[in-house]
């Protein structure tokens, strides 16, 4: 009997593509396996576990276009460690490598955008307020956006991070879809025939807010808009950044540290501050959760990798390290936008079993001339961090190059963005299976 062995490029059409890829340089450079051990920053539901699924993908895949021998395998610290005293930050810590380039610091990390740069990652974690959505900013990412074609976005993080003499290589490796805006101890909206407090009510609350920069920047500047235009006398919501103890924020709310704070998506919302021994949202009176989530569109987390090691993987497995990564930035971005729908109706009704109203969890929509408000207090935001004078030199200008980048990719194609927009009253609404039931209609409570 002859036995027939499976030509790679027969596999699937995910993996041929990879693989194929990669045949001739494996050919002629043979591989070595590669382990590369990464600090991760998170592990919350909607980009822990995707950052694992993209070492295991990676794995397999590269053991299957390259041979045993030639395996890139990341490999997550357990538990994880602390960024060394030494270095101002994770990227530092990155650049000077770990074990494997010698150094005293980390050879790979997974970190958020912000974490790439405090002035300027805000935007390649998740654009701007009132920006690009996910697949808009997918043009800009990985399109040739940039100086007439010749740079993606990611080309262009790369040039900065390499001018800047930082030693290490930064792809996207998962992506999750847009957050929730805010728990609130009152609504911003109305809910039924209650008005809603708006903006201007909001801004007069005693509150302490945990909703992290540029949101933060962006209610601030918008209740000041407010007061000098003599719409409030005066703005009292106050801002921290982070909860002492590494409390929990429904802890934080009970212990009276808090009233007000933004967390991320239902799925990470569910599992972070849902069966709590402090209780949850609504047990604590933060019940009011406020959409759509105008602060963050989507997000975007990245792994960077010291260059000395990654300069040890042949042109084969860094081809294959990159295409897998991006690969699971749209795949993780589809498993955590399957599961949103499910999470929120789990969050609404969390507290309905009990026999108290008070602390049933309410959804709420920011009112549109609220929204206004905030949108108008991006733009001013936005601009003036261009000459913010608490940044440095080089980081105004990369941040005005990076956001003028953005602005003429989307003046570019806003036009065809808006034309594209169905009006949402008419989608899905009144559609029914061919037993005339209606069955694309979601009920969350």
């Amino acid at each position: 009997m002859t036995s027939h062995k499976k030509h790679p490029c027969s596999f699937g059409a995910a993996v041929a593509v990879l693989v194929c890829a990669t045949l001739s340089a494996a050919q002629s450079a043979p591989a070595q396996t590669q382990n590369i051990s990464f600090r991760s920053f998170s592990g919350w539901a909607a980009i822990g576990p995707p950052a694992d699924e993209y070492a295991a993908k990676l794995a397999s895949i590269s053991t299957t276009a390259l041979g045993k021998d030639g395996t890139v395998r990341f490999t997550k610290y357990t538990p994880t460690p602390a960024v060394p005293k030494e270095f101002k930050n994770i990227v530092d810590a990155v650049s000077a490598g770990g074990p494997r380039a010698g150094g005293t610091g980390f050879d790979a990390a997974y970190v958020s955008g912000g974490d790439i740069n405090p002035a300027w990652g805000f935007i390649y974690n998740s654009g701007v307020p009132f920006g690009p959505n996910f697949d808009e900013f997918m043009g800009f990412l990985y399109g040739k956006s940039i100086d007439e074609g010749t740079l993606t976005g990611l080309d262009l993080l790369q040039q900065i991070l390499d001018k800047s003499g930082k030693n290490v290589m930064a792809f996207p490796i998962v992506a999750s879809s847009q957050q929730g805006s805010g728990y609130f101890m009152l609504p911003v909206g109305n809910v039924g025939s209650t008005p809603g407090i708006g903006m201007a009510g909001l801004c007069q609350q005693n509150w302490t807010f945990r909703y992290l920069p540029p949101a933060q920047y962006v209610i601030d500047r918008a209740c000041d808009n407010l007061v000098t235009g003599g719409v409030i006398p005066n703005k009292n919501i106050k801002f921290i950044q982070a909860v002492s103890g590494n409390a929990s924020l429904v802890k934080a709310v009970a212990d009276g540290q808090i009233q007000a704070y933004e967390m991320a998506t239902p799925i990470d919302d569910f599992s972070q501050l849902f069966g709590l021994p402090e209780g949850n949202p609504g047990t604590v009176r933060t019940r009011y959760m406020h959409f759509p989530g105008w602060h963050q569109p989507f997000l975007i987390t990245y792994m960077i990798v010291n260059k000395n090691v990654w300069n040890k993987l042949s042109p084969a497995q860094q081809a294959l390290a990159m295409s897998v990564a991006r690969d699971n930035v749209v795949s993780s971005y589809g498993e955590n936008l399957r599961q949103q729908g499910a999470k929120l109706k789990q969050i609404l009704t969390a507290n309905d079993g009990d026999t108290n109203p008070a602390n049933d969890m309410v959804l709420v929509q920011w009112p549109e001339k609220d929204l206004a408000l905030l949108r108008d207090a991006t733009i001013q935001f936005l601009n003036a961090r261009a000459s913010d004078a608490k940044l440095s030199e080089q980081d105004r200008k990369d941040y005005g190059q990076i956001l003028e980048s953005l602005r003429i990719y989307v003046s570019a194609n806003n036009g065809y963005w808006k034309v594209r927009e169905l009006p949402s009253a008419l989608r899905f609404q009144g559609w029914h299976d061919p037993d005339g039931k209606k069955s694309w209609e979601q009920t969350l409570k």
